[in-house]
Order: structure tokens, then sequence, then C-alpha cells
């Protein structure tokens, strides 16, 4: 069994070691952060966007991340995959927040819930839950369920105000019981403060080098989609572009009919005849 993910962050923090995760959302990119050795993956609500290619996360269902992190724990430690609550199954209603979130835990198999904000009615679900044995992680900063609400993607904690409220918020979730706390483009100095006061790990996103760890979309780092990935998200790929290159070289080869190859015969029906399995990386990888 893997180490638990509580238990692995607490480590990374007291030795003061940046935390390392990203988002996963299918057998592919669960193997791509497993070979990475992530810290813990989140199977994000932004599968509305890479995913599906929907303008917004508010689309995704709870039935669907809980299907896409079923698929995720199979192929990363299932123990360090957190699930993230899409829109309209939390914050409504405190109750119901603690059951959607119970059922995704248990349905799901993974190690833990993230939902976005701090109110009375999050706060409650944070302690219930944690007391019933499924972690929390938080998360402040911009709110992506909220960009219709809040005008757009907003970088928050601009103002005095902002700022101090950002840090009573990440304080009352720590002492609701959250095991940690998504800072997403938050002011750098903001985050920085924020994770200096804490005793829990902060994971920012867009919001400097100051926090505990990061956090980032897969897609984003590894330029699998057409178009900007966000000014924050460096990428280290165009897995895009040689994609396309690929396809299209398959494309020229079958209507010349260079494939398939006679060397290339089948003498077995292959992985897909059997079952994909689980993937063992080749020698050197």
């Amino acid at each position: 069994m893997s180490e638990f993910l509580l238990t692995r962050l607490k480590k990374r923090r007291k030795k003061g070691l940046p935390i390392v995760s990203i988002t996963a959302y299918d057998y592919f990119t669960a193997l791509i952060a497993r070979e990475a050795d992530a810290d813990f993956v989140l199977v994000g609500d932004s599968l509305g966007n890479v995913v599906q290619g929907a303008a917004t996360t508010v689309g995704v269902t709870l039935e669907q991340v809980i299907y896409h992190t079923g698929i995720v724990c199979r192929h990363f430690p299932s123990e360090r995959v957190i699930i993230d609550m899409p829109f309209g199954t939390f914050k409504l209603d405190a109750d119901e927040t603690v059951e959607n979130c119970a059922r995704a835990f248990k349905e799901s198999g993974c190690g833990g819930v993230k939902f976005e904000g701090a109110n009375n009615e999050d706060l409650f679900a944070v302690r219930t839950l944690t007391e019933a044995g499924v972690p929390v992680l938080g998360h402040l900063g911009l709110l992506p369920q909220r960009v219709h609400a809040e005008g757009g993607y907003k970088v928050q904690g601009k103002t005095e105000q902002q700022a101090l409220q950002l840090l009573r918020e990440a304080h009352t979730l720590e002492e609701a019981g959250a095991f940690g706390v998504v800072l997403e483009c938050v002011v750098p100095t903001v985050a920085e403060r924020i994770t200096e006061e804490l005793s829990i790990p902060t994971i920012g996103i867009g919001a400097g080098n100051g926090c505990d760890g990061q956090i980032i979309v897969m897609h984003d780092i590894l330029g699998m989609l057409p178009g900007e990935s966000p000014s924050f998200a460096q990428r280290y790929a165009e897995l895009f572009t040689i994609a396309v290159e690929a396809a299209r070289q398959y494309s020229q080869d079958v209507q010349s009919r260079r494939f398939p190859a006679d060397e290339r015969q089948p003498e077995t029906a292959g992985r897909y005849g059997g079952g994909a399995g689980d993937f063992e990386p080749p020698p050197g990888v």
C-alpha cells in the first residue's frame, strides 16, 4: 500500500520539501502523474474544460467526477487521489454537502475531497467530514465555480481588505480540520503570508513560489490542447502539435497504402484484445 497522503504531506512540509501535485482525469494522465511521482493528484472539475471542451466547469456532474476519479484510482495510488466536488454539490446546504462528499469518497475509492470556499456551510461540512474520516482539502482565492458571479477570472488579494479576508478564511479552514488549502490566483505576497501563518500545507496555482507546494493542470504544462495556457503555467512540451502531425502522417500512409506495412502484420491480438491491464514502463523509463 502507498503512503497515506496526510502522512506524506506532513513529512514534506516538516522537511521543507516542496509538495508536487498535478491533475489527472483518466488512465493516460494517471500514468504520467505516477511516473512523475507526484505527491498527490487532483481529479479536477477542470475536466469540464480540458476533457469535455466546455468554457467553464459549471456543467460537470457528480457522477462524471466519480467516474473519472475511479479510473485514476486504479492507476495512481488511491490514497493520494483527491476528488474535486463539482458545482451544485456543496455550499447550498451543509448536510447535502456532507452527503455528496461522503458518496464521492466512497464510490470513487479516493483519498480525500476538495471543495471551494469557507462560508459557514462549508466549515460545517469540513468539520463533519473530518470527524467522519474523510480528509478535506480547502480552496481559496479564485473560485472557478464562481466566475459568473465574479465577472471573470481575477487575481485575488489585491486590496488589504481582500488579503485579510483570505487570511481569516484560511485560518477557519484549518480550525475546521482541513488538511491543506489550495490558493488559486492569489497575490504572491498574500499567499506567502498565509503559508507562514498556517500549520497545514498551502498548495499554490498562480499564487507565486511562496506556498508549500504547487498544483497545475496536466494539459496546460504538456501542451495537450491548442491555444495558450494560463500565464502561470509553464509549458514543458507541445503534445498537441506532435499528436496532430502523427495523425496526419498516419492518414497519409493509409491513403498511399504505406500502412500497414507487411512486416507489421499482427501475431497476436495485442493489448486491447486481452485488456489494457496495468502499464509497465519499458526499461530506463
